[in-house]
């Protein structure tokens, strides 16, 4: 169910509220690689992996692989495309985002954006929250307990196209899981929810 976006604001761990979950993310992963700004191509074996900002790409083994995200989404074919994450908030040290994309166009995309210290990525991660916010669409979700330190969550439909996205804050890391493609079931919410925490552990292993 959808509630307003107040009442989800990012909470930490430990607290009586559940944690609110997205997006680094939605302002970034979601409304760049969900929403098909970032280009894909049908090889994943000639994908580009050029970094245009000072932040080194980080291993794609930061990142849950193809086999994870079909755990979750199996219609979901190959990987399209790997880059930095060029929609991250702040100054980062290391990221990398990678899309993967069913035949009939639905796409799910990761991120993993390192910063210097977690006080930057804390930053980052509020101005993403806000950037979230104001999109046109936005509606706040519930998100799952036990996701990082803080987390955020949300859905954006314009038009017939739903996003889903859930970003995590983790140490120096933010992480970013978002859906394109998805009406935003609860049945499509619990699966992004569980890969979710699937990508937060794998990239602070």
């Amino acid at each position: 169910m959808v509630q307003s976006a107040e009442r989800y604001r990012v909470e930490r761990i430990g607290s009586s509220a559940p944690l609110a979950i997205l997006v680094t993310i939605l302002a970034g992963v979601l409304f760049a690689g969900g929403c098909g700004q970032q280009d894909t191509q049908s090889d994943a074996e000639s994908q580009p992996e050029a970094s245009t900002s000072e932040a080194i790409l980080l291993p794609q083994e930061a990142l849950v692989g193809l086999d994870v995200v079909q755990t979750y989404f199996p219609e979901i074919e190959q990987q399209t495309a790997t880059s930095e994450n060029s929609t991250a908030s702040g100054t980062l040290d290391a990221t990398r985002m990678v899309i993967y994309e069913g035949g009939d166009g639905r796409r799910v995309t990761v991120s993993v954006d390192r910063y210097p210290s977690p006080d930057a990525a804390a930053t980052a991660f509020e101005q993403a929250i806000d950037n979230s916010e104001v999109v046109p669409g936005f509606a706040a979700l519930p998100a799952p307990a036990d996701v990082g330190d803080k987390a955020f969550a949300g859905s954006v439909t314009q038009g017939d196209d739903t996003h889903i996205g859930y970003g995590a804050l983790a140490g120096e890391y933010v992480i970013g899981v978002t859906s394109a493609g998805y009406p935003a079931t609860t049945e499509n919410v619990e699966k992004l929810a569980g890969l979710t925490r699937d990508a937060v552990e794998k990239a602070t292993a």
